[in-house]
């Protein structure tokens, strides 16, 4: 049976669905959501291919059923989506809550912060990070959810290391900030950071200029032809050469070779705010 491989592209203006019913390359725009609404992020459950959520300053949208119709389970405005390992699904609110959902009808309170909530992010090994836009990084654990000895002020984009989770890379407003230092950029980061496992780790940054690329933990950075101002940078799991990014000028690109080179798959009138990927037979 031939695979089915669809991308969710949240955008400014709306939810995007792009299919690939095979093995190539060549995507193809199959349905359009949430029309009218500024989409922040998106996620695909890691479990069932058809389970989808949205976040939108309306709240969070959910679909049981590959993005053909959506349902709003939580009214607050939302900024940042995630699921771990388990499905369980959370959200980062603009009161700064973090919220969790095993069912996606019944919302906890995980975890809260003085401000918004600017990420959510899951590491290789279920690591489970929440960042607040004071800067301040907690870790979920065991016991609960713990702060992180680490406070970036201005803090625009968090990604763990995939080889080791417990090392981060923080983008702020003007810097990169890692285990070796913080480094200034040439471009203002947009938040977009990646990190690709398997041989030598490479991170991705977006910018407001062209992407960043480094294949030795940020000791050097090159700059990558193709996506500017890249707002969102994913990999699809299971495929650890490849990577997605979205731009804030409406560009999706694909890289096959770990970032190092780029094709525009697509392009629309909106920002692009969030990727997500699912698989189906």
């Amino acid at each position: 049976m031939a695979e089915a491989r669809i991308l969710y592209v949240a955008t400014t203006d709306g939810l995007i669905q792009l299919a690939n019913p095979g093995k190539s390359d060549r995507w193809r725009e199959v349905g359009r959501a949430l029309q009218g609404q500024d989409v922040r992020a998106v996620v695909a459950s890691p479990l069932d291919p058809l389970l989808v959520y949205a976040a939108t300053v309306q709240g969070v949208s959910r679909s049981a059923n590959g993005g053909q119709s959506w349902t709003v389970v939580d009214a607050q405005p939302v900024r940042t989506l995630a699921f771990d390992q388990a499905g369980v699904v959370y959200a980062g609110t603009e009161r700064g809550l973090v919220l969790s959902s095993a069912d996606g009808t019944t919302w906890q309170a995980a975890d809260a912060f003085a401000g918004p909530v600017v990420q959510i992010v899951v590491g290789s090994d279920d690591t489970l990070l929440s960042v607040g836009a004071d800067g301040t990084v907690c870790q979920r654990t065991p016991e609960g959810w713990v702060p992180r000895a680490i406070h970036v002020p201005h803090v625009r984009g968090l990604v763990p290391s995939a080889a080791e989770p417990h090392t981060l890379y923080i983008v702020n407003q003007t810097s990169l900030v890692t285990p070796l230092g913080t480094q200034r950029l040439a471009s203002r980061p947009t938040g977009a950071l990646l990190t690709l496992r398997g041989g030598s780790e490479v991170l991705l940054i977006g910018t407001e200029g062209t992407l960043l690329r480094s294949e030795d933990a940020c000791y050097s950075l090159s700059e990558v032809p193709g996506p500017e101002r890249a707002a969102v940078l994913v990999s699809p799991p299971r495929f650890v050469d490849q990577a997605f990014a979205g731009t804030q000028g409406g560009e999706l690109w694909f890289s096959a070779d770990r970032g190092r080179n780029w094709q525009q798959l697509w392009s629309g009138d909106a920002a692009i705010r969030g990727i997500a990927f699912a698989r189906a037979l």
